[in-house]
């Protein structure tokens, strides 16, 4: 199976079939998916199914660990399929944040390495916090993407990025697929063939968050050593699991930051003292399993990847391009709606190569107060939409999903409208 899943279209009976697999369409107008989405049934049904056939066979019995090991299996197949890795490639975390702690506390720094990040702008803290936290304590010299205006996005960030990545040696580069405020496109696929091209030494880490579920994202096109990104955004998985996609070939300079009985073993070595000869006494080590293993230390949700598991099984049935092109369809709705507002802004990239699904506005005349209390009305109306900044400015963020409805959008605009005349 490709991660462009089978279908080849959505239908009217299928678009109408999915809107029911989630109950959240029955009572609220739900367009806040890049931060948490709601699960499927099959999804809710297939966690249920996980804890009774826990509670049944007996949690530490050999029936249970079979099973829990071709969950294990099976999600990590899935999971590869979906973004053109394979499976010893991806390991389970807690989160995105816990996948890119573990990639800057797993590898080897030097005094004055360079680190080349996006800005606090645009960067989400969870992909920029780590990096600046690892600069201070070891000493790293940090350079940050060159800013652009969102209006010109992508036009010339190609350039700029070449211009910085040329002049120095960089052991790493990280930045967004999507970024979380403004919904704009990284181009990662030309950064990275700009990467590799250059020194093929320098990692390559992507914060997908904004992008898995939503959008085809293949490791070997984008060329990227590292992708994090959650279950519980676009993928439509539970809370509390999360992938870390680290590349075999640098497998072996990531080391884990945490270790434990699941993910080493206890060895002992002679020792040889200065003359050559074995000690009587020998020396403990320690000796790590197999790859992903000895990354898991610390993730025990195991329901939560049966939740996982049975959305990644729903999600490629449908197809992520088929999805992709509704939510930009969706998305494009609610643009259209939003414009014929005349208080508001929209905060967007000119060319929609480098929109995505995320809608965000503002009011053209700044004033956070008041988009506050325009989605805390929202909410009372059983509209859920996001606040978020970009800068000093308060924006609402709408991420409609592939369930939303065309008239869900047409309605959203219109409570929005006519909320903003009550509010003066």
């Amino acid at each position: 199976m490709s991660n462009q899943g089978n279908m080849t279209t959505l239908d009217r009976e299928m678009l109408d079939s999915i809107s029911s697999d989630f109950y959240i369409t029955k009572k609220r107008i739900y367009l806040n998916n890049g931060s948490i989405s709601p699960l499927p049934i099959s999804s809710i049904k297939s966690m249920t199914d996980f804890n009774i056939r826990y509670s049944e066979v007996g949690p530490d019995s050999k029936e249970f660990t079979d099973y829990l090991d071709e969950l294990k299996l099976e999600t990590r197949k899935r999971i590869a399929d979906l973004i053109n890795g394979h499976e010893d490639e991806i390991i389970f975390t807690q989160s995105t944040t816990e996948g890119i702690n573990m990639v800057a506390n797993g590898l080897s720094w030097k005094v004055d390495d360079r680190l080349l990040i996006r800005n606090s702008l645009n960067e989400h803290f969870s992909n920029y916090l780590p990096w600046i936290r690892l600069s201070t304590d070891k000493n790293l010299q940090v350079r940050n993407f060159p800013e652009e205006k969102i209006e010109s996005y992508g036009n010339s960030l190609i350039e700029n990025f070449t211009s910085i990545y040329e002049k120095s040696t960089f052991k790493l580069v990280s930045t967004s697929h999507v970024i979380y405020n403004d919904g704009s496109i990284t181009p990662v696929e030309k950064i990275g063939n700009i990467i590799k091209k250059n020194n093929k030494d320098t990692l390559y880490s992507i914060d997908g968050a904004q992008s898995v579920g939503a959008m085809i994202t293949d490791v070997k096109k984008i060329k990227c050593d590292f992708l994090t990104f959650p279950s519980f955004k676009w993928l439509c998985g539970p809370l509390g699991v999360g992938i870390l996609y680290v590349k075999k070939q640098v497998m072996e300079d990531l080391n884990p930051v945490s270790i434990g009985s699941g993910t080493a073993e206890l060895v002992s070595v002679k020792n040889i003292n200065s003359k050559g000869d074995r000690s009587k006494k020998s020396k403990e080590s320690t000796k790590y399993h197999k790859y992903p293993e000895k990354y898991h230390a610390t993730f025990r949700n195991f329901p939560g990847l049966a939740g996982l598991e049975a959305s990644l099984r729903y999600l490629l049935r449908v197809g992520i391009q088929n999805i992709f092109q509704r939510n930009k369809y969706l998305a494009s709705i609610l643009r259209q709606e939003l414009m014929k507002i005349n208080d508001l802004r929209l905060h967007e990239a000119t060319t929609e190569e480098f929109r995505s699904s995320l809608v965000s506005f503002s009011f053209k005349k700044q004033n956070n107060n008041r988009i506050q209390k325009l989605n805390a009305r929202l909410q009372k109306e059983g509209v859920i939409l996001a606040e978020r900044e970009i800068g000093a400015r308060k924006i609402l963020r709408a991420s409609p999903h592939f369930y939303n409805s065309e008239d869900e959008m047409v309605r959203t605009a219109n409570s929005i409208k006519s909320l903003i005349q009550v509010l003066g």
